[in-house]
């Protein structure tokens, strides 16, 4: 029986147990899994175009003829810190984040070990100071970059992956006062992964902040969805809806077809660029890197 047969059939029974239609709306309506997740830190942005959300949702939609319909929603409007959104999901106010992993995240709550941007979030740029521009265009060797200072989230799993390796790093209390900080010279460069400086460097415009375009960091920093551990249910569907994407082709017709993948890609020219390649420290030994399918490597690269 398929699923519109069944909300049939559902509705003809609660309308025959003599329920109203307020009852039967609000009856059916539980049959809905509601998916919460954070506010995204953009404003004035249509959310559902976002690449993290239309993935969500195409996962989810391959399960739905067994486990029913679903609905994606934001928690409101305000931008909840990274850190006390996995406590939200630990008590079951949010429903699950996407976020980079690490061994203590994995252990407070359980990820789908699936990378959804193919390990993009691996491949980190700068963004700089507009004066250090030829400063940075001279870097040669990895031991060149680590004389300089780099900024990071003091909580960013990003910090302890370049401090483990012999990088100088300053942690700042908040995502926007890293721009501020930036500006003011308390660092010399802010690494993201390729998809993000684009348009951070456009929302802070005015500092004099640019995306530096010779060097690339990379090491594997996959950003997985994150539900609670209790959430057995939710894990299970998104890890067999995946699965599903995965071996249709839908998840890669998607990294390769979605606006902001592909302009990422265009923007930042990654197999142009001077690689310096370093080890996390942070892997789970679960990390499926033996699946060569779910990682992005460019098309050519410099050693």
């Amino acid at each position: 029986m398929g699923l519109s047969s069944r909300k049939i059939l559902c509705l003809g029974l609660l309308v025959w147990m003599g329920m109203g239609n307020a009852e039967v709306t609000e009856a059916v309506e539980e049959e809905t899994l509601v998916i919460k997740m954070r506010p995204f830190r953009e404003k004035n942005i249509d959310y559902t175009k976002e690449y993290k959300i239309q993935l969500l949702d195409l996962i989810l939609s391959k399960t739905q003829s067994n486990d029913g319909p679903f609905r994606i929603e934001l928690a409101g409007e305000e931008t909840i810190k990274q850190n006390r959104v996995f406590d939200l999901i630990e008590r079951g106010e949010l429903s699950l984040i996407a976020a980079m992993t690490s061994q203590d995240r994995e252990q407070k709550l359980v990820p789908i070990r699936i990378p959804i941007y193919k390990n993009l979030y691996g491949h980190r740029i700068f963004i700089i100071r507009q004066e250090d521009k030829e400063k940075f265009a001279k870097i040669q060797t990895k031991e060149e970059l680590q004389q300089l200072w780099a900024g990071l989230g003091h909580d960013w799993p990003d910090l302890r992956i370049l401090k483990s390796n012999g990088f100088n790093v300053v942690g700042g209390a908040s995502y926007r006062g890293l721009f501020a900080m930036l500006q003011d010279g308390r660092f010399d460069y802010m690494p993201r992964g390729v998809q993000e400086p684009w348009r951070e460097v456009e929302e802070e415009k005015g500092r004099g902040l640019i995306i530096e375009p010779t060097l690339l960091l990379h090491y594997h920093a996959p950003v997985y969805y994150f539900v609670s551990k209790t959430n057995k249910k939710l894990h299970q569907r998104l890890q067999r809806g995946f699965q599903m994407a995965i071996e249709d082709g839908s998840f890669e017709h998607l990294f390769n077809t979605h606006w902001y993948i592909q302009n990422t890609l265009k923007l930042a020219k990654i197999s142009e660029r001077k690689i310096f390649r370093i080890q996390s420290p942070l892997l789970s030994p679960e990390t499926p890197l033996d699946r060569k399918e779910l990682w992005y490597i460019p098309e050519a690269s410099v050693p």
